[in-house]
């Protein structure tokens, strides 16, 4: 399959420059129609299986199918006549092998790394399959960081948090003011709701720490909110309401520090990647 696809290749080079040569043209047709029946039967016999760990492969020749087609819709008009050229449309063929391809791979990623002594080479083969078949499937970074845990036997010491930007925002106390009145007494209630929060975006980055090599790179964006109620009041407790009185023993707090907001949102972070691997 592969060698046919590089007759292709190289037959195109030459061909788009001199056109005249029959058997080249012969040759190229040839290399074409051949490549697409032997992926053809393969898809077919695959197919006759009917077991469910065929789908990569049936996604990999489609891939081939289409890859060669669209190679030779870029030949002189003269070329595509003489080779007797007809363009392939296998785009419904092929998304939906890449659907059965992507859910095998998914479950059989799943339940290797669930074994009591998972193979993790062959992990890292079917993660390298998934990334073919579809690198922005959600599941990828987390099937890697699982991998990575259980290869070096912990993900702590691998991962390095870098920040490329941070936001704090100002402290902010919502007050609210209003009367209750029990008989003839008045008391002026002033419900208060403090708050300040810290973002910080960066990357996670996982390195392995016997050749230093980057084994992972992960965006995050991450908060860490303050937020706490209290009430005060003027005037005698004896109006106010039951919940107020409750609400009073709720005492004023002192803002956090930016510096520990910031910290706070790290560990988070930090939670953030050990829930994936758990």
């Amino acid at each position: 399959m592969k060698r046919s696809h590089l007759l292709i290749a190289l037959l195109a080079c030459i061909l788009v420059t001199s056109c005249s040569t029959t058997k080249r043209l012969y040759n190229t047709g040839m290399a074409y129609h051949q490549a697409n029946q032997a992926d053809h039967e393969r898809i077919q016999a695959l197919k006759a299986t009917g077991s469910p760990d065929i789908w990569f492969e049936v996604f990999e020749r489609y891939c081939s199918i289409k890859g060669r087609s669209d190679e030779m819709s870029h030949f002189p008009p003269e070329v595509k006549r003489q080779i007797n050229f007809r363009p392939i449309n296998v785009d419904d063929e092929l998304n939906g092998a890449r659907n059965k391809a992507e859910a095998y791979l998914m479950a059989k990623i799943n339940m290797e790394l669930n074994k009591e002594t998972p193979d993790l080479d062959y992990v890292d083969k079917l993660i390298k399959d998934m990334e073919r078949v579809n690198r922005d499937n959600s599941r990828l970074a987390d099937f890697k960081l699982k991998s990575m845990a259980l290869r070096f036997g912990g993900i702590e010491r691998l991962m390095h948090i870098e920040v490329f930007q941070q936001q704090v925002s100002p402290n902010r106390d919502e007050s609210v003011s209003f009367k209750e009145t029990n008989g003839n007494l008045t008391a002026t209630v002033t419900d208060h709701k403090l708050s300040k929060s810290a973002t910080i975006k960066g990357q996670v980055n996982f390195i392995n720490p016997r050749n230093k090599r980057l084994l992972l790179s992960m965006p995050y964006e991450m908060t860490s909110k303050f937020e706490h109620t209290f009430s005060t009041i003027e005037g005698p407790q004896e109006a106010c309401s039951e919940q107020t009185l409750e609400n009073l023993k709720q005492k004023p707090v002192p803002f956090p520090t930016d510096e520990s907001l910031i910290q706070d949102a790290k560990q988070k972070v930090v939670e953030m990647v050990f829930r994936k691997i758990q």
